[in-house]
């Protein structure tokens, strides 16, 4: 029987359970010298395997003989004078399913013979973005990551020379990976492919809820098209389930006060929920996978539901800024140019984009005029669109208008800009703050695999708690239908699944709606090109 405290007063009663109170309780790290963390008792395990600066690890190169031992935050700094250092230069596998640590060796800081990209690849998410943690969108060919050969789009980061990032913000994040170091030391986390995927486990428990006068029990059922059975749907906020915290969305119930449901419909089940006066136990299944790093820690920052109000040190979501929208009129010589350098456009190299200011001649017809910068994107040039134009096209637009004594320019003011001669490039959180008038859809068909799955997680819909956000794609399991077909990426916005529309949707609903489909799967999605470091 589950104990527990009852509070009466005359407004309201209550009902407050002990059940894993402990592992909300706010505890300080103990590498004290060395960490200043807060966070939940259900977090410390995993807070100290993979982000404490002050745990202690080995060397890399333990195995060839190294016998250091120290904090992590010492580690890289002894990386540079390890006697073993050159030895098998760090060539240890990403395995799957497990966090990996690899050194990626960098050419010497000579930004003349260095390529534009020091990495070669680019990044979605961090934690002030739905995917709470930063991936790797895609691997520039050529480059230094694609030479090494280790990595895999859809790998998740850790942490990079010793930078703990899954704390980190999108562009605390970009620029730690863009710091340079001889030798770059990255610490991953690879899905686990389908076919090896750990088998999922599944718990039979008993939960018993008190029946609390003027509060309702707050259980949603729903039957599933694909099986028998009666299973929970959500939890009604500030019901006694809710505060319970037990109960979860997509737990079968087998029995309700010693009568089986297993095979029965959600219209008998609440019937006996209804007709209990007091106290319902329920027997439930639950089915569930080992968690990976990330999913540990956004799971178990959810808030507590006892009915008391926590504080939450969630960023502001980037998507909650808007750009503004603004006319520009230049009178210019026919005969000057615009002096203005500009890429993007559908197909160009990293993506379908808008067309946007890359570099600006001071000298030249809007540079006089201080009206635009780098990162403005360009809607429209004498009443004509350069929307959903290629750069071809819409350069050429730009040199028909530029003969006119009088320049109307449509202009988005940029979210980012540079102030540097070096041309700009948009990160991945620019493109996430375009209005719809700018997104580009992209219509892919997935099979689903013989396991059922398409390959491929979500996070986001209405009840985020970075607010009401669509619904995005996360990580990409390796060998799975959405890995081999290789057109979706992380940090996709999934607009429709079929006939259905995952806009303003919750992210329950979404996932049900994902696992209902049949047959071919045809997903519309906003692509934007991640962040090149």
């Amino acid at each position: 029987m589950d104990k527990c405290l009852h509070y009466q007063d005359d407004e309201d009663t209550v009902v407050l359970t002990p059940f894993r109170l402990l592992d909300k309780l706010l505890v300080v790290c103990p590498n004290v010298d060395y960490c200043e963390e807060v966070l939940t008792r259900s977090e410390l395990e995993a807070h100290l395997i993979h982000r404490c600066r002050g745990a202690v690890m080995r060397c890399i190169k333990s195995g060839l003989g190294c016998v250091f031992q120290g904090p992590r935050s010492a580690l890289q700094s002894h990386l540079w004078e390890c006697p073993y250092r050159d030895q098998h230069a760090g060539k240890n596998p990403v395995l799957d399913g497990e966090v990996s640590t690899i050194e990626i060796q960098r050419p010497p800081d000579d930004r003349a013979a260095v390529p534009v990209y020091d990495m070669g690849l680019s990044i979605v998410g961090g934690c002030d973005t739905p995917l709470i943690c930063i991936v790797i969108q895609e691997i520039i060919k050529g480059g230094i990551v694609d030479q090494d050969g280790r990595l895999l789009p859809g790998d998740q980061i850790l942490e990079v020379n010793g930078e703990d990032l899954t704390q980190a913000t999108h562009y605390q994040s970009r620029n730690a990976l863009a710091q340079y170091f001889p030798v770059c030391r990255l610490t991953v986390y690879r899905e686990r492919a389908e076919e090896v995927r750990p088998i999922e486990k599944e718990e039979i428990l008993k939960i018993t809820l008190n029946k609390v006068k003027n509060r309702q029990l707050g259980i949603k059922l729903v039957g599933k098209r694909s099986g028998t059975g009666v299973y929970i749907l959500s939890l009604v906020q500030c019901s006694t389930a809710a505060y319970d915290g037990r109960l979860k969305p997509d737990d079968r119930i087998l029995e309700i006060n010693g009568q089986d449901v297993s095979y029965g419909t959600q219209e008998q089940a609440a019937h006996i929920i209804q007709s209990i006066p007091d106290r319902v136990q329920f027997v439930i299944s639950r089915t569930s996978r080992p968690q990976t790093p990330d999913i540990i820690r956004s799971t178990s920052s959810d808030p507590v539901k006892t009915g008391a109000s926590f504080n939450c040190d969630i960023p502001e979501s980037p998507l909650c800024k808007k750009c503004n929208e603004r006319l520009i009129t230049v009178a210019k010589n026919p005969a000057e140019s615009l002096g203005i350098s500009v890429a993007g456009g559908l197909a160009s190299v990293h993506g379908d984009t808008p067309i946007y200011i890359t570099n600006i001649n001071s000298a030249g017809c809007l540079g006089r005029t201080g009206q635009v910068k780098k990162g403005d994107v360009l809607l429209s040039i004498g009443g004509t669109s350069l929307l959903h134009l290629t750069h071809a096209e819409a350069v050429n637009q730009l040199k028909i208008q530029a003969e006119t004594k009088l320049l109307m320019l449509k202009i988005i003011e940029g979210p980012e800009t540079s102030t540097n001669l070096d041309n700009f490039v948009p990160s991945w959180l620019f493109w996430l703050k375009m209005p719809r008038m700018c997104q580009l859809y992209k219509t892919i068909t997935l099979l689903r695999s013989p396991s059922g799955s398409l390959g491929f997680s979500i996070v986001g819909g209405i009840d985020s708690s970075h607010g009401t956000l669509p619904i995005f794609v996360k990580s990409i399991v390796p060998g799975t239908s959405a890995a081999t077909d290789a057109r979706l990426k992380c940090g996709d916005m999934i607009l429709n699944v079929n006939e259905h529309s995952l806009q303003l949707v919750t992210h329950s609903k979404a996932v049900e709606i994902l696992k209902h489909v049949h047959g071919a799967v045809t997903l519309v999605v906003v692509s934007w090109p991640g962040t090149i470091v």
